[in-house]
């Protein structure tokens, strides 16, 4: 009996050492608001977003067009930055000295986007036929001249890879590619969502600048009271309590301002031409997604004053909190793998543009993809109705009394 004891005692004494030696936990941080320097730091990043927003204000004040704009400086500016990222490694080394190698890098990127935005305003004219005359031509060719683009970069990409330096050359094509996929390809239909109705890119735009916000307030106040580990390792600022907290109120932020800004008809109205003139006057039946419903059934619940788009807004709301927060971790950990601490310092307090547009990039294409499949009416009878309003006016109303 005293054998088995001690052995019994041997094996417990470990496990109660441990318990009684276990080292006190360490103290909770404090708030980040009572921290040096933060209420400094928050002035200037508050000084440098009140200006982007009355910059951007004006912008959608202007007209869709201008927008359009928008969104191509802040591509160049940056697929720029993403590039920069690795070219100051290619700066420092002369051996590493090629032809063609910035040059080569922008072709890709303007081909990308003469592509992309062809195809968009090719589209458009189908749809609406008072511009079909103007870009006839161009409709009829843009393929081959995309193909063309194509085919040069291509060639020259391959053509200047050198024996010395082929490994690294591949690298950067790979790491350009990368770039055109982040900064192109997730926005390829972001001037439908534009020319669709502005709401369909201020909506979007305005939830994940809410989510930034939120995650930033919540974590500043109570980041790291509940759980210390942080939220993404390579962002160690990022914490739970700011996750948690922006995903709340980002879905109510969704659900109430929706409706409010469905009123607008600037904001609701698709355009149906390409102008440069300031604030074309736009009329348009409010589309049925907009309309306010005395009652709505949503399974068993039954939701009383309430529009569709209110619905659709919480799924926005969700996306916004819970996969578009991951762009930026993206560029986190991009900046982490270069050790930069930000992609430019052309905004104060914010760093560069890809800085603040990481998270709208993925959040532009569930936009379209949301919107073609769940909300916009079925190709079909859009096409319908493009066909039909090339037709005269006698025509249109006996098709339209054929089909009533």
């Amino acid at each position: 009996g005293d054998r088995e004891s001690g052995v019994a005692a041997e094996l417990i004494r470990p496990i109660i050492r441990e318990f009684v030696e276990m080292p006190p936990e360490p103290p909770r941080p404090p708030p980040a608001v009572t921290q040096p320097g933060f209420w400094r730091s928050f002035a200037t990043r508050a000084k440098a977003a009140l200006a982007m927003m009355v910059c951007f204000l004006c912008i959608l004040w202007a007209g869709h067009f201008y927008v359009w704009l928008l969104i191509l400086m802040l591509q160049v500016l940056s697929f720029r930055e993403l590039l920069n990222v690795r070219y100051q490694d290619y700066k420092k080394d002369t051996e590493k000295a090629m032809p063609l190698f910035r040059t080569l890098q922008w072709g890709w990127f303007y081909a990308a986007q003469f592509y992309v935005y062809a195809d968009f305003v090719h589209e458009f004219a189908l749809q609406n036929h008072t511009q079909h005359k103007l870009t006839q031509p161009f409709s009829r060719y843009w393929e081959a001249i995309s193909f063309f683009l194509y085919c040069v970069v291509f060639t020259l990409s391959v053509y200047t890879l050198r024996v010395d330096a082929v490994r690294y050359q591949v690298g950067q094509l790979s790491w350009t590619i990368v770039t055109l996929c982040i900064v192109v390809g997730q926005m390829k239909f972001v001037a439908h969502n534009i020319f669709e109705g502005l709401f369909w890119f201020f909506f979007p735009v305005w939830l994940v600048v809410h989510n930034d916000c939120w995650a930033y307030a919540w974590g500043a106040l109570l980041g790291r009271r509940f759980i210390t580990q942080p939220f993404f390792s390579l962002s160690p600022k990022k914490t739970w309590e700011g996750f948690v907290g922006a995903l709340v109120s980002t879905i109510v932020v969704a659900f109430y301002t929706a409706p409010l800004f469905a009123r607008s008809r600037w904001l609701s109205c698709p355009a149906t031409s390409l102008t440069l003139r300031f604030h074309e006057p736009l009329a348009c039946e409010p589309a049925a997604v907009f309309r306010t419903r005395s009652e709505m059934k949503l399974g068993f619940v039954t939701l009383r004053d309430v529009s569709p788009i209110q619905l659709h807004a919480v799924v926005f709301g969700l996306f916004a909190s819970v996969v578009a927060p991951f762009g930026g971790f993206l560029a986190s950990a991009i900046k982490r793998a270069y050790e930069v601490k930000d992609f430019d310092s052309l905004i104060p307090g914010h760093g560069g543009v890809t800085d603040r547009v990481d998270c709208e990039f993925i959040m532009a294409l569930f936009v379209y993809v949301y919107h073609k499949t769940f909300i916009a009416e079925p190709e079909g009878w859009r096409a319908l109705a493009a066909a039909a309003a090339r037709l005269p006016e006698g025509d249109r109303r006996l098709l339209a009394g054929a089909i009533c």
